[in-house]
């Protein structure tokens, strides 16, 4: 905390691509809307429709399109329909984008202006998606949500109603009286919705948290040299103990206004620092590249840091010195639950970089969504050259694709991630968009990736958004790179 505040006024920029749709929409001339997708730009989640669902490419190449319109129908029924949309997810089992309404027949013109109309159902419902977020505010407010709450509720889109998240965790932290007065805050608020709002509690992501190595490409563990910093990197944090863990590098941060104007950062995960107070900066290959500690927060899905360069010249070299800043590193996965490190990907024979160029707040996030993640949780007995970050024996660093199982106040995905792989970044291919960090999971598997995988992610929105009310006073505002040179 007394490192947070002598950081000052931090603030970052998110520079998000957003989508014109221009004015409100006819009820009954809704101008046609679609985005063709190039299928190489998103080949990881191309392949993983493939794999996953067994359908060919050209079908998987539909339900990414089919996500992405679905952003432009969500943001235009909630516009133009807002008092009986209530919500949408991709039935990835059926191909189809599923849009709740309290009226069905009110959608009716937005799916006709959509080319593959036949992929998209509507389903009956008894509240729409403003009655929710209304019904959500009031229970936020009564439970103080925040931070430091215990209680935090959140939007289930295709439950259709409000589901108010215990952690559980942070009432045991606390003073006894004040939890259980807490508790019974959040009945009388859960009993006050009528049946709108239910009660259950949040799982605790369990915490995913070298010498100079030169493959002549950027790899995740070793890209010492191979233009800017960016997400899926390796930063290696020393123990007190004496010992170094492993954790990635999520998105590249700009800092506007306040005392820090113009200032790059690297957002990674908070609970990467725990057990580190020996002010040993971190490192990339054997390289001091930030600071130790930044601003941080360590309590899900309040689970980041924003870490400062250890000087100018490592501003320099990492980040301002370069160009296309807004990149995520795609390093190749192949075949079955993971992939061979000998087996070819495809045309990618090294690694390649996706650029990020918007961000999604939590509430677009739709489950069945389509994702990808990268990482570099490892094992020594696979890179002896590189810090073991406790991955287990099997597992390889990279680039994985899953699907969003759903959303509460974080992004639960089906996606398979080790200790190691805390902080890193989850994205969209299909509109080449931050999601959210990686935080942990639910299994604590070691090795090979198996069936069932479960981790949980912490939305850039609730990241971005906390940072900024952190630093109020300042005038300040945190946010993702997400122009070229940002």
């Amino acid at each position: 905390m007394r490192r947070a505040r002598r950081l000052g006024a931090l603030a970052v920029a998110v520079l998000a691509a957003t989508t014109a749709l221009g004015g409100p929409a006819s009820a009954e001339t809704v101008p046609s809307f679609h985005t063709s997708l190039d299928p190489a730009a998103a080949r990881e989640s191309v392949q993983y429709l493939v794999r996953t669902y067994q359908v060919d490419e050209q079908e998987a190449l539909r339900r990414l399109e089919l996500q992405t319109d679905g952003v432009k129908l969500d943001e235009l029924l909630s516009r133009d329909r807002g008092a009986e949309y209530g919500g949408m997810w991709l039935d990835q089992g059926k191909g189809q984008l599923v849009v709740a309404m309290t009226e069905p027949a009110a959608a009716e013109p937005y799916l006709k202006a959509m080319p593959d109309r036949s992929g998209v159902r509507t389903q009956r419902v008894q509240h729409s998606l403003r009655q929710l977020t209304a019904a959500k505010e009031r229970v936020a407010a009564k439970v103080g949500a925040g931070p430091e709450a215990v209680y935090l509720p959140a939007v289930s889109e295709s439950e259709n109603r409000v589901v108010l998240w215990e952690r559980a965790w942070v009432a045991q932290e606390r003073v006894s009286t004040r939890a259980a007065s807490e508790t019974d805050t959040a009945r009388r608020a859960t009993a006050a919705e009528s049946g709108m709002v239910v009660s259950r509690v949040l799982a605790n992501p369990n915490a995913l948290s070298t010498p100079n190595v030169d493959l002549g490409f950027c790899h995740p563990l070793y890209c010492s040299n191979y233009g800017p910093m960016r997400g899926g990197l390796r930063l290696d944090m020393k123990r007190d103990d004496g010992t170094w863990g492993g954790c990635t590098s999520a998105f590249n941060l700009r800092s506007t206004g306040g005392g820090f104007p113009g200032k790059g950062w690297v957002l990674t995960a908070g609970h990467c620092m725990r057990t580190k107070t020996n002010n040993t900066p971190t490192q990339h290959n054997g390289n001091d590249v930030v600071q130790q500690h930044g601003i941080e927060k360590s309590s899900y899905p309040y689970d980041y840091a924003a870490l400062p360069y250890v000087n100018d010249a490592a501003a320099t070299k990492w980040l301002e010195g370069q160009t296309g800043r807004n990149r995520v590193l795609k390093y190749c996965r192949n075949g079955g639950m993971d992939s061979n490190g000998d087996t070819p990907c495809g045309q990618q024979a090294t690694s390649v970089d996706e650029y990020i160029t918007g961000t999604h707040k939590l509430a677009e996030i739709k489950a069945g969504w389509v994702v990808c993640a990268s990482g570099t949780a490892s094992s020594a007995v696979n890179y002896p050259d590189s810090v073991d970050s406790g991955a287990g024996a099997g597992y390889l660093v990279g680039t994985r694709c899953g699907r969003v199982l759903s959303t509460d106040v974080g992004i639960n995905t089906d996606l398979c991630a080790r200790p190691g792989d805390s902080g890193g970044p989850l994205f969209s291919q299909a509109d080449h968009t931050a999601l959210g960090i990686l935080i942990g999971n639910q299994q604590s598997r070691s090795g090979p990736c198996q069936a069932g995988e479960l981790n949980n992610y912490a939305p850039i929105e609730t990241i971005t958004t906390d940072l900024s009310e952190r630093i109020a006073s300042q005038g300040s505002k945190f946010a993702v790179i997400t122009a070229p040179n940002g």
